[in-house]
């Protein structure tokens, strides 16, 4: 593996209240990562900062070479980021929030792969449909929808498998693991420490705004002694 990612002494406050004060990691091509820690640590806001959606105060971030958080947005064509919601508008259906969010990222239409990804993700037929009408698990295998029609390096997965039922969980697992043999780089948060450890192989504890303790082919046991020295 080659190094991919690095950021280095990113920090962030609000309200005065520091909640990252120093994070630096670096993520390897095909690594699949977790980043875990107590609940308010801040690990949505490092994803939120690495994925363009808020800045740091301070510290940078280099991806494949390229420096990120600056005012030219053409680095984050190599970078995807699913939240808790996907970012999409109610009001249009599936297929023109994904027509959308394809053409922002320069890249051109492909109606085929669109239908086998419905077809893949248990969506076909529903394409025509506003989102509003969408449940939680259906907007989760709509942005993993996303993701597979993006051309990306980086993935960045803030809870992926909260709304899925076991099915979708169980797609997202392979999904994620095909990325892996892409040789593409997935960092990814997960409150179940057991399917964070069979996913990761590696995760990264984020406490008191750094990254505290890194784990190799880590152990859900490992995982759980970790949250529980922090309490």
């Amino acid at each position: 593996m080659t190094t991919l990612f690095t950021a280095q002494h990113i920090s962030k406050s609000f309200h005065l209240r520091p909640v990252l004060s120093d994070v630096s990691f670096s993520l390897e091509s095909g690594e699949v990562v977790l980043l875990f820690g107590l609940n308010g640590c801040g690990k949505t806001t490092l994803l939120r900062i690495l994925a363009g959606i808020m800045r740091p105060e301070t510290g940078d971030a280099s991806l494949n070479g390229q420096t990120l958080f600056t005012l030219d947005s053409r680095w984050r064509r190599d970078m995807v980021y699913l939240g808790h919601r996907p970012i999409m508008y109610p009001a249009f259906t599936a297929k023109e929030n994904m027509q959308l969010s394809i053409r922002l990222r320069g890249q051109a239409w492909a109606e085929d792969k669109f239908q086998d990804q419905l077809r893949h993700y248990n969506l076909a037929g529903r394409e025509n449909e506003p989102i509003r009408v969408y449940s939680e698990g259906m907007l989760q295998r709509l942005g993993l929808i996303r993701l597979e029609l993006a051309s990306w390096r980086v993935a960045l997965l803030d809870e992926p498998s909260s709304a899925l039922d076991v099915d979708g969980a169980d797609l997202l697992q392979g999904t994620i693991k095909r990325w892996s043999t892409e040789n593409r780089t997935v960092l990814f948060t997960s409150h179940d420490m057991g399917w964070g450890a069979e996913m990761a192989d590696r995760a990264l504890l984020l406490s008191k705004g750094i990254i505290r303790e890194e784990l190799t082919s880590p152990k859900e046991s490992s995982l759980l002694s970790c949250l529980g020295s922090e309490q």
